[in-house]
């Protein structure tokens, strides 16, 4: 059996650079963000590697001003699936997998990109951390979801496209496979060390499909 699927039973997905491509708007805005930084998150791992208790608790986040503005821009740039995402979800739900999503994009956003693109029936949790006020690499948002749909830790896995996806699996104490397709470049990621890493969503498709090409 494959060992993805033998292994886990909940799948937490990242949204940016992972099922989806980026909007330039994404881009920069984690370009200067320090906690992206691999070198700054192992200087600072007392700071970001354990549960922000008070917010263990999902929460509703109000709208902002921002949210009108995201719905005016979208309108000209819109990201779009990456190859393999549809056929990745498809192969875990046939496969009765559980599956979520735990991103750092703004609720509002991440909510109309994934309505927009079809996934909502996909999944069964989507939380962003803004609602819990805990941004990756703090581990919160992974621990609250595997607690809310009462699966062991060692019975999931996140799945990302960065360095800080890593680290927040492993602040969370679950296993992370990384997509080197994203927004950070594959050595980057080989050098933070993922349980599993492949060159693309597309791949990891593949494999959950038992497909060699």
């Amino acid at each position: 059996m494959n060992p993805l699927l033998r292994d886990y039973d909940l799948f937490i997905f990242d949204w940016d650079g992972t099922l989806s491509t980026s909007t330039m708007l994404v881009r920069i805005s984690h370009f200067f963000k320090r906690r992206y930084n691999p070198d700054y998150i192992r200087a600072h791992a007392d700071k970001y590697s354990q549960p922000s208790r008070a917010n263990m608790r999902f929460r509703s986040s109000e709208a902002h001003a921002v949210d009108f503005l995201y719905e005016i821009y979208s309108l000209f740039t819109r990201p779009k699936l990456r190859s393999g995402s549809i056929e990745l979800l498809d192969a875990l739900r046939k496969s009765n997998k559980r599956i979520a999503l735990f991103s750092d994009g703004a609720q509002h956003r991440v909510h109309s990109e994934v309505r927009r693109l079809g996934l909502e029936k996909y999944f069964e949790v989507i939380l962003s951390a803004e609602t819990i006020h805990a941004y990756k690499p703090n581990p919160t948002g992974i621990t609250l979801i595997a607690h809310e749909l009462g699966t062991k830790k060692s019975r999931c896995l996140y799945v990302g496209d960065m360095s800080i996806d890593i680290f927040t699996a492993r602040f969370a104490g679950i296993d992370v496979c990384s997509v080197g397709n994203g927004l950070d470049p594959y050595p980057t990621l080989v050098a933070t060390k993922p349980d599993y890493l492949f060159e693309s969503t597309e791949a990891l498709a593949r494999k959950i499909e038992g497909k060699r090409r």
